[in-house]
């Protein structure tokens, strides 16, 4: 089993559990960006990237999941934005720990530009495919 932490588009954040059990995924926690300072600041720095606030009435949302997909199968779904394991991403958030002030948020900014963003004009689809057209 692999934790993820993903970033995903969607009209409520109630909207998750059914979605990523859909996957066959666990749902570990949610909301994410609430209490994790990291998260918060990486969230802001992709904001300034270009990452929209919301699509098609979808807001952005972190969650950390557990299941055997890897990240690239959460990066090929259209309301994922952005998937990445919780040990790598808790080995960036060691390695800043000590940062202060703009040190730490220019650390999480740093964070942030590795990442490439979705384009932000797609449309967000809500319809679960049929598991026999898979």
């Amino acid at each position: 089993m692999i934790v993820k932490v993903i970033a995903v588009r969607l009209k409520s954040i109630y909207h998750g559990n059914p979605g990523f059990e859909y996957q066959g995924a666990k749902v570990l926690n949610s909301g994410l960006e609430k209490r994790d300072p990291a998260l918060r600041n990486i969230t802001e720095a992709l904001y300034e990237r270009g990452v929209e606030y919301s699509i098609d009435d979808c807001s952005l949302y972190w969650f950390l999941i557990e299941d055997d997909n890897d990240c690239q199968f959460y990066l090929g779904l259209n309301e994922v934005e952005l998937a990445f394991e919780a040990e790598w991403f808790e080995s960036e958030k060691a390695r800043i720990r000590g940062f202060a002030g703009q040190r730490y948020y220019s650390a999480c900014e740093d964070i942030a530009q590795g990442w490439s963003i979705k384009d932000q004009t797609r449309p967000i689809s809500y319809t679960l495919p049929s598991r026999s057209a898979a």
